[in-house]
């Protein structure tokens, strides 16, 4: 009997030992950034091999290796030895390493992540507030530079900022960045940078019926019609038949110029300008545009942006609106929009009204079958969520932007892996809306708004239901425990015998 006892409790003390293991927090920082990033030196690299069953293991093995970038773009790979990253983007370097170990290991999986990114000094001065030597990483943007550096001061320059690399100089200018979104403008910074930003030279301040008012800087041969767009456009108040430019005169005093027959585009900017663009003073009712629609229409020829984010638009209410005329005017809805989800909230008694056949709507243009707006209305056209959710048994769940043409093992890659204590490569599922599980594999593609759902392995289901059991016996030895205690103390005093 007490050997029996004694090979129970070395099998629970083992199972305990397990339970413990799993718990612990093995999940490394994973770094999600751009498909176009370089790598650097100094990046830390996490290299994870499984190897499959193997003839000695019952079970899968895994391996992870840090691996750190050298200073002359060396990686060094185990099995396959040095690799040459200079040329090469995050992207190419992760399948030449994965390829190449798949050939020489001809094991069923190989991940390679940025799990830190290089750290480095570089110089900023000129018209910053606190000029001089700061750190910044290999993730960093020129803005993020600039406003570890304070950002610029009122009188420097967001438009014509130079960086010095390899013997030369780039200018970059962040206002046409964060107006238009071009990322040749706010380039990633690399070792050996040095920022420097000049004086603004030139500016003129823009008031009224725009979207951003405020001073811009003038650069080139820009017009007054380059700086209204830097500042939003107009506002669907705006009157431009009484819009007028204060400029300066060779005197230096202002003279106005009434900007009713002049086309803003070809009028230059000049330094001190002062565009004035009154609003409206009739209240006018409007419409409100929501969600996955175009800003503009499609010109044929002239590429234009789709919005990555729901937008509201106002648009001044006409009699005789319509829901397909309206959506004429902005381009109509995006491939990210939720057609059959659409609704009207009608301003008169916020009733929602369901436009469910939207697609055909527009599609067929069924003017027939069209839809009146009346003031105060909002059309909203709903927007997929443009991103792709990873769970259960991963390194880092979450949820990941969406790349067209992206795999179930892309997205699996982003999440770090499959967890290699618990999770099963073989147990890949779509989880549906009805809360239903669609098996996949790891080269089905992922639409957007996937959740991906990655399964226990039967060994780590078994280490879950055993973590499951010793919480339960936990709970129950503590309340024995407890009451024993009261016995003792009853027995004690004399309350029992």
């Amino acid at each position: 009997m007490a050997l029996l006892q004694t090979r129970l409790l070395a099998v629970l003390v083992l199972f305990a030992l397990a339970a413990t293991a799993v718990a612990q927090d093995t999940v490394a920082r994973k770094i999600i950034h751009e498909e176009l990033y370089r790598p650097t030196p100094g990046d830390v690299y996490t290299l994870t091999i499984n190897y499959g069953v193997t003839p000695n293991a019952a079970a899968q093995r895994t391996e992870s290796l840090p691996l750190i970038l050298q200073g002359d773009y060396r990686l060094v790979v185990p099995y396959i030895g040095a690799i040459d990253a200079s040329t090469l983007t995050y992207t190419e370097l992760q399948n030449q390493v994965s390829t190449r170990l798949r050939e020489r290991l001809l094991v069923p999986f190989v991940s390679l992540t940025l799990s830190a990114p290089a750290v480095y000094d570089v110089f900023i001065w000129g018209s910053v507030n606190s000029p001089g030597f700061h750190t910044v990483t290999s993730l960093n943007r020129l803005s993020d530079a600039i406003a570890v550096a304070g950002g610029p001061q009122a009188v420097g320059s967001r438009r014509r900022i130079e960086v010095y690399r390899d013997g030369e100089v780039s200018r970059h200018d962040l206002v046409s960045f964060l107006a238009r979104g071009v990322d040749e403008q706010n380039p990633f910074i690399r070792p050996g940078d040095r920022i420097f930003v000049p004086v603004a030279d030139a500016a003129a301040e823009i008031r009224g019926a725009i979207t951003k008012p405020g001073s811009y800087e003038i650069i080139g041969e820009e017009t007054i019609g380059d700086l209204v767009s830097l500042a939003g456009g107009l506002l669907p108040t705006a009157q431009m038949e009484r819009a007028t430019v204060n400029r300066l005169d060779e005197l230096n005093r202002y003279a106005i110029i009434d900007l009713a027959d002049v086309e803003l585009r070809t009028l230059p900017a000049r330094t001190g300008d002062i565009v004035m663009i009154p609003a409206s003073t009739t209240k006018t009712d409007m419409v409100l545009l929501e969600g996955a629609i175009h800003r503009s229409p499609a010109e044929e020829g002239t590429p234009r942006a789709v919005p990555l984010e729901p937008i509201l638009i106002e648009v001044p209410f006409t009699p005789g609106m319509t829901v397909l005329r309206v959506l004429e005017q902005f381009g109509g809805p995006t491939h990210f929009a939720q057609p059959e989800r659409t609704f009207i909230i009608r301003g008169s008694d916020n009733r929602r009204e369901p436009i469910p056949d939207l697609a055909l709507l527009w599609q067929d243009r069924q003017w027939d079958r069209d839809i009146n707006l009346e003031p105060g209305d909002r059309l909203v056209v709903p927007m997929k969520r443009l991103v792709v959710a990873v769970g259960g048994s991963v390194q880092s769940p979450g949820a990941f932007p969406f790349t067209s043409g992206y795999t179930v093992g892309d997205y699996l890659e982003l999440a770090g892996g499959v967890d290699p204590d618990e999770g099963s490569p073989n147990r890949l599922f779509f989880a549906e809306p009805d809360g239903s599980m669609r098996r996949v594999d790891v080269d089905t593609p992922v639409p957007i708004g996937t959740n991906v759902y990655v399964g226990r392995s039967a060994w780590g289901q078994t280490k879950h239901t055993f973590e499951n059991f010793f919480t339960v016996t936990g709970w129950v030895t503590g309340i024995i425990g407890v009451a024993v205690t009261i016995i003792n103390f009853a027995q004690l005093v004399g309350w029992m015998p």
